[in-house]
């Protein structure tokens, strides 16, 4: 904790010490604020045993104190700068700690979040229900493949929702191939969605902030208020309702008599919100360089110079008026 710099009080008193002892006056030891004058340097005891002292001219010492205050200051901004963050990390660790049996807990960090899913999908004995609008990498897949087959093999019913435009990625297809032949149901759905992970409608996983343009967090948290899972199972099955199945690598999804791929009709509608290209790429799932390239193809389709006459065609399409 800070310390204040020891300092003399800057009153009349210690003015008044510091005048008697400039007349030469014997300054009794109880005067107020002669500890003070000493300690600053302002004065020196004379050891004479009769109570005087010698002054000390006030700049030499005034320098010094003044070198303290500003050392101080400066300290005392670096503890203010560094309160929140600090009292931040209590605050997690706080919530960290609450008993498990809490209906609503906080998981700071990706290790405490997995730790938790993977306690309850190895307790979940009816189904999961997952909803993942973002990316996963091989290395997510890699981690989820047997455990996920592992609970399709106890007779869980799993469903999981993806983005459309993870009909693209190998990886994703593979896993999606794999999970359908062991029994799980892979669903894509072509515009935005909220993340979830639930657990026999007993207890889910949701992120702990969202913005905007949801991204994976290293924040979660875990809800087992029965009344509020509920209404996270209602609405992942809304979602899942409007879903296209997905079998995996070999389903293209492509749509006949249409110009556009569900990919870019979902693109153009995120555009006609007023997004922009980066925030249309992050709401969809793509990076920023596969949408250039599928607003660009789109370009060459039809023929148009600039976006804004892409977006013109599309208000106007058969393919604005379709549903997925």
């Amino acid at each position: 904790m800070l310390q204040l710099p020891d300092l003399p009080e800057l009153s009349d008193q210690v003015a008044d010490t510091y005048q008697l002892i400039l007349n030469g006056k014997p300054v009794p030891p109880e005067a107020p604020g002669l500890a003070e004058l000493l300690t600053a340097g302002l004065a020196v005891d004379d050891h004479l045993g009769n109570g005087t002292y010698t002054p000390v001219e006030p700049r030499y010492p005034g320098l010094q104190m003044a070198q303290k205050v500003h050392e101080h200051l400066t300290a005392l901004a670096a503890f203010t700068g560094a309160l929140p963050e600090f009292m931040a990390v209590l605050r997690d660790r706080y919530q960290a700690s609450r008993p498990p049996h809490a209906s609503i807990q906080f998981l700071p960090g990706r290790a405490l979040i997995n730790e938790h899913i993977a306690r309850e999908h190895a307790s979940a004995r009816t189904e999961i229900m997952c909803a993942q609008p973002g990316h996963r990498t091989p290395e997510d897949l890699s981690y989820s493949f047997d455990r996920d087959r592992g609970a399709l093999q106890r007779g869980l019913s799993m469903r999981t929702l993806y983005h459309s435009s993870v009909r693209r990625v190998a990886t994703v297809g593979d896993w999606a191939k794999s999970m359908a032949h062991a029994g799980g149901e892979i669903r894509t759905f072509n515009s935005r969605f909220p993340r979830s992970v639930i657990f026999d409608r007993r207890v889910a996983f949701i992120p702990a902030r969202t913005g905007e343009c949801e991204t994976v967090s290293d924040e979660a948290v875990m809800v087992a208020e029965p009344l509020i899972v509920e209404r996270l199972a209602y609405v992942f099955n809304l979602f899942w309702e409007r879903a296209q199945p997905w079998y995996g690598r070999g389903d293209s999804g492509k749509d006949k008599g249409l110009v556009t791929t569900p990919t870019q009709r979902a693109i153009l509608r995120e555009l006609c919100l007023g997004r922009t290209q980066a925030q249309a790429a992050k709401n969809v799932g793509i990076g920023p360089a596969w949408i250039n390239e599928q607003l660009g193809q789109l370009r060459k389709k039809l023929g148009a110079r600039t976006l804004n006459e892409v977006i013109y065609w599309w208000a106007t399409s058969p393919d604005h008026e379709v549903q997925d």
